[in-house]
């Protein structure tokens, strides 16, 4: 096993804020046992007790695939006792899990077990919650590149420690500090969002959360860290926003009004789209944040939404549940969309222009 594995399990462990006799979650969406063995002993060596939950891409598939839909329905009835139970959770991703060709009936009977759960971890707290990105073979696959070429990417980003982090975030939140209005600007400048923030506050991700940070609101990171991030009023969103890519459709355009998205159109795939939107319930519609990425480390986007998300001056919105970040939008959808060379003002201040930060 490699020693920048260990680094990274301990980099995992330290960032989620574990501490000796805590349950901690362990939801392992890769696939890898070499990475996932690390975490849970790095859980250990904390003094805390890991649980892990293996349900990487194709195993899930397989699930769904040959599971009786009686016992999908109540998919989460033991997971229920252990999320009452969990104290912080970690979520290793991987690859995508895809849908377009899962049983219809057992997919909706296992996302209401899961939606389920999610209601009980929002009860719970929010629980401190840890998303890492962990290169695996399929993802390598998906992107092109040899599963080395992919580790070789997104290690050294996965390991900037938060002090390295702080000087970058501390500069761009003083910049944006107070302000009430947000524009982005995308599409070549041809499109306009504009976002409410009111007293909404701009929450820092630097792959540490203490608790000052979660008193702020700030109980979720991301690994890759390095970035800001703030909900919205959820219904004052309105404009036109450009995305080159959203999922599986290109060329997308999104039409807000009173906080909603209410026209998509797209070179390709818009009905996907909106099959997606209209298969989660909530307000998946609404834009749950908008972050802005700040690693120094990361230079061109690989592809992947968890890691390019990081990359300094790329923006990302995403749609969907924000309750965990102190938002009021409830949704059983949770995704974000990035969204490269786009402008962001705050109150008439230009924080990043056409993805390059300026402040």
């Amino acid at each position: 096993m490699s020693s920048v594995w260990t680094e990274v399990a301990r980099r995992i462990v330290a960032g989620v804020g574990v501490r000796p006799g805590e349950l901690i979650q362990i939801r392992d969406h890769a696939g890898r046992f070499d990475v996932l063995q690390e975490i849970l002993l790095a859980v250990e060596f904390a003094g805390a007790t890991p649980l892990p939950e293996v349900t990487p891409p194709e195993y899930v598939r397989r699930m769904l695939a040959g599971a009786a839909p009686d016992y999908l329905s109540r998919w989460d009835f033991h997971r229920q006792t252990w999320m009452e139970r969990t104290d912080r959770i970690v979520v290793l991703q991987g690859g995508e899990l895809g849908e377009n060709d899962l049983p219809a009936a057992n997919l909706e009977e296992w996302r209401t077990a899961t939606h389920r759960l999610t209601e009980t971890e929002e009860e719970a707290g929010p629980l401190p919650f840890m998303l890492a990105a962990i290169p695996t073979e399929d993802r390598a696959r998906q992107l092109g590149m040899p599963l080395e070429d992919l580790e070789a990417k997104v290690l050294s980003a996965l390991l900037v420690e938060p002090d390295e982090l702080g000087e970058t975030i501390s500069r761009i939140l003083s910049a944006v500090r107070g302000g009430r209005f947000m524009i982005l600007r995308s599409g070549g400048g041809r499109y306009e969002l504009r976002l409410t923030l009111g007293e909404r506050p701009w929450i820092p991700d630097d792959g540490l959360i203490d608790e000052e940070g979660v008193k702020r609101g700030g109980v979720v990171s991301n690994l890759p860290a390095g970035s800001i991030y703030t909900t919205v009023l959820e219904d004052e969103t309105k404009g036109e926003i450009h995305f080159p890519r959203t999922e599986d459709a290109t060329d997308v355009l999104l039409r807000f009004e009173r906080g909603r998205i209410v026209e998509i159109s797209a070179k390709s795939g818009a009905n996907e789209l909106e099959a997606m939107f209209d298969a989660h319930s909530g307000q998946p519609r609404r834009v749950s944040h908008v972050g802005l990425g700040l690693n120094p480390t990361l230079r061109t986007p690989l592809g992947w939404t968890l890691v390019d998300e990081n990359m300094a001056g790329c923006l990302v919105v995403a749609f969907g549940e924000n309750r965990y970040m102190s938002g009021e939008n409830e949704s059983s959808l949770n995704v974000d969309f990035e969204l490269p060379g786009t402008t962001l003002e705050v109150d008439g201040k230009v924080i990043a222009d056409a993805g390059a930060l300026v402040v």
